[in-house]
């Protein structure tokens, strides 16, 4: 089993830099061949890094989230199952480069410092907690790709703007479809967040025996979870749209970002376990 996920774990990054050099070049060129295959090959790598998560959880009899790099990797696939569900939602690939290759950032650090065979101290056995840590991968990893569409959403505006009308304006969707595709990302992202909240809110006293704020991770999703809510009344009730929104969403994910790297530098595992 070790030898399989050693193995594995060298392939994911190939299989995900095989997906993000497909995107691209459907990204530059529309050629039917490209696009029909980049799909194919990221479910590959899809799959592939699902079966490797697999392996760790088995070997480690917990979730692969107890490490920071393990973590990094968790990331990385959940970035890409909800790159997938935007995709599959809204019939439009060709922003797709931009977040695979964040996702290959992510597995290839993993890949390169995570240890398969790290004996651990601790493990995920409580399935409240493992659905909460689930559902707060899921979406944190909504509310970045939302961000990648803000900050697209501006350098496409801005190249409409200054007419000067280059790839960006060829090949990404128009400022609409961009908007509606950053909306289902942040409400994927807020239904994650609050299940994640309501899980967390479950677990504290299972783990504790009374609830307590003390988690500052939980903390942290509170305020990153009120963050999007208020960027979806602003929408929904005040009528924000455009370039507003695309600005709010950026700088959200940037302070969200901040802030999430922060509480795990002060503590490198997903939650002090019991």
């Amino acid at each position: 089993m070790r030898a399989s996920a050693v193995t594995l774990n060298l392939l994911v990054p190939l299989l995900y830099l095989l997906a993000v050099i497909l995107y691209a070049v459907a990204f530059l060129q529309s050629e039917t061949k490209v696009e029909r295959a980049k799909r194919y090959a990221l479910y590959l790598a899809a799959g592939v890094h699902l079966l490797y998560l697999c392996l760790l959880a088995w070997a480690h009899q917990s979730l692969p989230i107890l490490s920071v790099y393990q973590v990094m990797s968790t990331i990385a696939l959940t970035l890409i199952v909800t790159y997938l569900f935007i995709e599959l939602a809204t019939g439009e690939s060709s922003t797709g480069a931009f977040v695979v290759s964040v996702a290959l950032v992510f597995q290839a650090l993993s890949s390169m410092f995570v240890s398969v065979a790290v004996p651990v101290e601790t493990s995920v056995t409580s399935p409240v907690l493992a659905l909460h840590i689930i559902a707060a991968l899921l979406g944190y990893s909504a509310i970045s790709i939302a961000g990648i569409y803000g900050l697209l959403y501006m350098a496409l505006l801005r190249q409409i703007q200054t007419n000067r009308f280059g790839t960006l304006f060829e090949r990404l969707p128009n400022l609409e479809t961009l908007e509606k595709m950053s909306l289902y990302a942040v409400r994927f992202g807020f239904f994650f967040l609050t299940l994640a909240f309501i899980m967390g809110a479950l677990w504290i006293p299972e783990s504790q025996g009374r609830f307590s704020f003390k988690d500052a991770k939980l903390l942290g999703l509170i305020v990153v979870w009120l963050i999007y809510g208020i960027n979806i009344l602003l929408r929904e009730r005040l009528g924000w749209q455009g370039k507003r929104t695309a600005v709010m969403l950026a700088l959200s994910f940037l302070f969200s970002f901040l802030a999430i790297t922060a509480l795990n530098f002060f503590s490198p595992r997903f939650h002090h376990l019991n």
